[in-house]
C-alpha cells in the first residue's frame, strides 16, 4: 500500500468548551487515531485545525490557547474579574426580558455577552498559528479525515475542494441527519443550513462514514432523493462504524453535592439523564413519568446532566418551578467528566427518552459501566443497545414508569443497585478508531488500484 499521511481535523471541537456527543467523539478519535495509525505501520496521524484557507497541524502553543478558549466557553464568567461581574449580574437580576438575562448571565457552555471578547481571543490564537506557518501542502499521499461539526465552519469546504484537486483523499464522518429528517426540532433556517452542509459533504468527500447503520441509510436516501445533486460528482462510497464507549478514569474534582447525591452507600440514588436540553431529547416524558411515580414513591429521584440547548425554555421553566426541585428532581448544566463518570457508576439507572438520535452515546456509556439502561423504543436505540437495554414506548410516561417500577421490584429482591449485562460488550474507543481508520485505508487503497487500472 502506498503510505498515507493522515490528518484529522478538529476545527470546531479543539477550542470548544462543550461536552456533548460530537465533541466527545472528536476528542476520542483525535486521541486514538494517531496510535492506531502507528500500529498499522503508518506515520503517526496529525491533528489539525483550519485557519484562513489552510490546515495547520496543532502545536503546543496553539493547544494552550485552545484549552483556554474551551475553558472560557465552558464557564464564561471565569475569565471576567469579579469586580466587573457585579454590573451585568445586577442588571440581569432586574431585567424583564429573558433573552437579555441570558446575554448578561450566560449558562455553562454559552458565551452570551462574552462572545465578542472570546471571538477576538480566538482570532488572536489563530493568527499566531498562521504566522508560525508550516501549513499542510496536500499531495496524492494525503488522507484527510473530517469528523467535526462542519455546519459551524462552512468556510472549510473551499479548502477541502482544493485539497482534493491537489490529489488528497477526503473522508467525512457524519453524525446524524436530524435537521433534515426532523426539521421541527431545529427550525427552517437551521434545517436549510444543514442541508447545504450535507450537500458539501456528498460533493467534496471520497468516502463518507456514518456513526451508525441507520445514519448510513439516511445518507443514501438523501442522495437518491435530492434532485439538485450532480450524480457524477456525488460520493457513492458510504459506510458506517461503531462509536466507542469506555470512559477512562476522568480527571477533575467531584463536587460534594454530586458525590453525596450519587453516594455508593445510598440505595436510592437518582435515575440519571445525560444529554443537552433540547426538544428532541424528550425530557418532558421522563418528568411526566416521575410525576406519576412521586405520588406513591416519593423517595425516587431523577437527576439531569446537560447543557442548556435551544428551544428548551419550557422544560427549563417547568424544572425551575417543580415542587420536587432539589428534593427529588436535580439538574446540573456544568457537570465535568469526573462527575459524569461518578454518576454513571452510582445512579439507579440511566434513562434515555430521546425521540431521534444519530447514535445515542449515553446508552453505550451507561452499559459500559454495567448500569441498568432504559431507552425509548426507536430503531437507532435498538441498533445501539440491542438486548442489553430495557425499552419503553416513546411518548408514553406510563410505559417508562412501569419499567422503572419493575426494576425497583427486582432490586428489592436481589439487593443489587444495578446489574452488569453480559450480553453487551461495548466497543472501546481504540477499537472504534481502528474501525474508522481501516475503512479509510481500504477506500484510499481502492482509489490507488482504480487509478493504476486506468493508467494501464
Amino acid at each position: 500500500m502506498s503510505a498515507a499521511r493522515i490528518t484529522i481535523d478538529a476545527s470546531h471541537t479543539a477550542g470548544s468548551g462543550k461536552n456533548t456527543g460530537i465533541e466527545r467523539v472528536v476528542r476520542s478519535l483525535c486521541k486514538y487515531l494517531p496510535k492506531i495509525a502507528k500500529a498499522r505501520g503508518l506515520d503517526s496521524a496529525q491533528v489539525a485545525t483550519h485557519i484562513h484557507g489552510h490546515f495547520f497541524p496543532l502545536d503546543d502553543r496553539q493547544r494552550h490557547g485552545l484549552v483556554r478558549m474551551s475553558r472560557w466557553e465552558a464557564n464564561a464568567q471565569e475569565f471576567v474579574p469579579k469586580w466587573l461581574q457585579w454590573i451585568p449580574l445586577a442588571v440581569a437580576d432586574y431585567w424583564p426580558k429573558t433573552k437579555m438575562r441570558k446575554w448578561l448571565r450566560p449558562a455553562p457552555s454559552h458565551l452570551g455577552g462574552y462572545k465578542v471578547p472570546h471571538l477576538v481571543y480566538s482570532q488572536f490564537v489563530q493568527a499566531k498559528r498562521f504566522v508560525r506557518g508550516a501549513a499542510i501542502s496536500p499531495s496524492t499521499n494525503d488522507l484527510l479525515i473530517l469528523p467535526d461539526a462542519y455546519w459551524t465552519v462552512p468556510e472549510i469546504w473551499n479548502t477541502v475542494a482544493r485539497f482534493r484537486r491537489s490529489g488528497g483523499f477526503v473522508v467525512t464522518v457524519v453524525h446524524d441527519l436530524i435537521p433534515i429528517t426532523h426539521p421541527q426540532f431545529v427550525g427552517a433556517r437551521r434545517s436549510e443550513k444543514f442541508r447545504w452542509y450535507l450537500e458539501q459533504v456528498v460533493t467534496h468527500s471520497d468516502l463518507i462514514v456514518a456513526v451508525s447503520r441507520t445514519v448510513r441509510d439516511d445518507i443514501a436516501s438523501f442522495i437518491e432523493s435530492e434532485p439538485t445533486l450532480r450524480k457524477d460528482t456525488t460520493c457513492r462510497d458510504i459506510r458506517s462504524f461503531v462509536l466507542g464507549a469506555e470512559i477512562q478514569d476522568a480527571r477533575g474534582s467531584i463536587r460534594p453535592i454530586i458525590a453525596d447525591l450519587f453516594s455508593a452507600t445510598d440505595r436510592n440514588t437518582p435515575y440519571l439523564i445525560v444529554g443537552s436540553f433540547d426538544p428532541r431529547k424528550n425530557h418532558h416524558q421522563a418528568i411526566d413519568a416521575f410525576d406519576q411515580l412521586w405520588g406513591t414513591y416519593p423517595h425516587l429521584k431523577l437527576c439531569m446532566f446537560g447543557r442548556v440547548g435551544t428551544s428548551c425554555a419550557d422544560v427549563i421553566e417547568r424544572i425551575q418551578k417543580h415542587p420536587m426541585l432539589n428534593r427529588g428532581l436535580f439538574v446540573y448544566h456544568d457537570a465535568n467528566d469526573a462527575e459524569l463518570q461518578h454518576a454513571y457508576q452510582h445512579c439507579s439507572g440511566l434513562l434515555f427518552p430521546s425521540i431521534v438520535e444519530g447514535f445515542g452515546l449515553p446508552i453505550v456509556e451507561s452499559l459500559w459501566h454495567g448500569t441498568k439502561t432504559f431507552a425509548s423504543d426507536t430503531p437507532i436505540h435498538r441498533e445501539v443497545g440491542g438486548d442489553a437495554c430495557d425499552f419503553f414506548e416513546l411518548g408514553s410516561p406510563q410505559s417508562l414508569a412501569d419499567a422503572i417500577l419493575k426494576w425497583e421490584a427486582e432490586r428489592d429482591q436481589t439487593g443489587f443497585r444495578s446489574q452488569h449485562n453480559e450480553k453487551f460488550a461495548p466497543m472501546t474507543w481504540e477499537a472504534s478508531a481502528g474501525q474508522l481508520l481501516d475503512a479509510c485505508l481500504d477506500a484510499y487503497q481502492n482509489r490507488i488500484l482504480r487509478n493504476r487500472s486506468r493508467a494501464a
